[in-house]
């Protein structure tokens, strides 16, 4: 159930896309609260008022934070009242960075990461045993593979596909997701060949000696989806958009934003109908894909456009060196940039590797400072917005996280990265580089406005494990990532408990242009909450990782409970 226009924040008329909070000066109304939440140990993420015993709901919105004895004196006979019993109740989190249909498609499919093939024959065993109850032609799809930790260090091929499934098309996602591999009959579906011409930013990867297509594609989402656009289940899409919004709710994560590179028109539509069906409760911002521009454009849509459960966001541009070349080049990724700004949208510029993180800072830079894109300010006032975003940051020395904080761009990036996959960049990746992987303490000690999101398939949209790597600097085996144990120093990747909340809550918020409505605990603001299983701030950080949600709420409905 939607909530009344007079439940919420209004829209600014003087500018749609931003949102003017209601007062927040803990008015009491004449009308007793819907709902009590008492002796908790609150973090507000409220810089105004840091911590509280209670909060008050009144419909959708937060009536009240304060004691428990100020506020449990507002209760009507018909107030609900929840003992927190002395545990930690926060702001619903939101995930600033996910892709949720492809997380929905990921848990209806075979799980192929680490933890559950180690070589490329378990992979075909999976794979087979899905085939085995699949009709004759229909799909069978695997996901999460990490050829790095599979016995032969190697891709899976076409071939290695046919054995496990000859007759059905098979797709098998990477871990990354920006490589996936056809067997021969899903590439005969896509209309792959030897004659097919590599598309604009991919590689289609071939023989030496034949040119045939070994099944291996490299940055071929956008193409697939084109071309495999009637190949979808629906009834699997739902059932899996059902699990994903279970599985969100219960981690306390009330709000999603999805950075899909090819979200068109089309999956807006997608997304109005789950929304108006109820199957996914979380809100959702979408990002429009930046080769839909003008489609979004030219149907009156632009950023801010929708509601509080539904609402577009930045434009997503992905920078990539896929092919050993920056692409789009910088000329191009400046002329995307300011037609963006025309039409209206932000932008959310997608840079892994230092040569895209410098390029994308250089590309904000160019922005001039406008209404929409503030310049300065301090990243924890709620009056700050940055100009755009540049998500996983993941290479950025103190020299580039220096420039990103000067072009005025805020960032979006993965602690759970490090939990997840510490390990294997342990062995990967130069010392010298690791470093400076997702470096949230630099960035944060340079000013730069951070939020985090697990960037789900990938890794679990679990919070925890990001907080505790965020916090600890360590691995999921226990491993130091920064190779020390300097935390708070100069060097330090780090950040407090307290800036690691913010950055999944407030800082999120703020990545989309929401602060004046969600991501903290005051008066006006929606009723998105979580209740944890522990006072978070008594924890040993080592414990930090196995924090659980025991109550979720969405404007003051109550939606998960453990």
């Amino acid at each position: 159930m939607h909530p009344s226009d007079s439940d919420l924040p209004e829209i600014n008329p003087q500018n749609p896309m931003t949102y003017q909070s209601r007062d927040t000066t803990n008015p009491i109304s004449a009308q007793p609260p819907d709902l009590l939440l008492l002796n908790a140990k609150v973090l507000t993420i409220s810089q105004s008022q840091p911590t509280a015993e209670a909060v008050a709901v009144q419909g959708a919105s937060i009536l009240a934070v304060g004691s428990g004895n100020d506020l449990a004196a507002l209760a009507g006979p018909n107030t609900r009242t929840i003992d927190c019993q002395g545990m930690t109740l926060l702001p619903g989190f939101i995930d600033a960075h996910c892709h949720v249909l492809a997380t929905a498609s990921a848990m209806q499919g075979v799980d192929c990461g680490p933890g559950d093939v180690a070589s490329i024959q378990e992979l075909q065993l999976a794979l087979r045993s899905r085939a085995d109850v699949t009709p004759q032609g229909d799909w069978v799809r695997g996901f999460g593979y990490d050829d790095l930790a599979l016995k032969e260090r190697r891709h899976p091929n076409r071939w290695d596909l046919d054995q496990a499934a000859p007759d059905h098309p098979v797709r098998l996602d990477h871990r990354s997701g920006h490589a996936t591999v056809l067997n021969s009959p899903g590439l005969a579906q896509a209309g792959i060949d030897r004659a097919t011409p590599d598309p604009i930013e991919a590689v289609i990867q071939r023989e030496d000696a034949t040119g045939e297509p070994t099944g291996l594609l490299l940055e071929m989402g956008g193409f697939l989806a084109e071309r495999l656009r009637n190949q979808k289940n629906r009834e699997n899409q739902v059932a899996g958009v059902n699990q994903l919004s279970r599985r969100l709710l219960s981690y306390g994560i009330t709000s999603v934003q999805d950075a899909g590179p090819h979200n068109n028109l089309e999956r807006w539509t997608a997304f109005k109908k789950l929304k108006s069906a109820g199957s996914f409760q979380p809100r959702i911002t979408m990002m429009a894909g930046s080769a839909y521009l003008n489609d979004f454009s030219s149907d009156g849509l632009a950023f801010g456009s929708g509601d509080y459960w539904l609402r577009l966001g930045h434009l997503k541009i992905m920078l990539t060196l896929t092919t050993g070349q920056l692409h789009p080049n910088t000329d191009d990724l400046q002329r995307l940039i300011s037609e963006s700004r025309k039409k209206g949208f932000p932008v959310a510029i997608h840079a892994v590797e230092i040569e895209a993180v410098e390029a994308a800072a250089r590309g904000v830079a160019g922005i001039p400072p406008t209404p929409l894109y503030e310049r300065g300010g301090n990243p924890s006032n709620g009056a700050y917005r940055p100009k755009g975003r540049i998500e996983h940051c993941s290479e950025c020395p103190p020299e580039v996280a220096a420039l990103v904080r000067k072009c005025g761009a805020g960032v979006v990036t993965q602690p759970g990265f490090v939990y997840w996959n510490g390990d294997n960049y342990l062995e990967r990746v130069e010392s010298s580089m690791s470093e400076w992987l997702y470096p949230v303490g630099g960035l944060s000690r340079a000013g730069v406005s951070v939020a985090f999101g697990s960037d789900s398939p990938v890794i679990d949209p679990n919070p925890w494990p990001g907080i505790y790597s965020a916090v600890t600097g360590l691995t999921r085996s226990g491993q130091s990532f920064r190779g020390d144990a300097n935390k708070g120093s100069a060097s330090s990747q780090s950040v407090s408990l307290e800036s690691a909340l913010r950055m999944y809550t407030l800082g999120a918020a703020l990545a989309e242009g929401t602060q004046g409505i969600k991501g903290s605990i005051e008066p006006g603001m929606l009723a998105d909450l979580t209740l944890l299983d522990a006072d978070v701030e008594g924890l040993e950080p080592a414990d930090l990782k196995q924090v659980q949600s025991v109550l979720t709420i969405i404007e003051g409905r109550l939606v998960w409970e453990a």
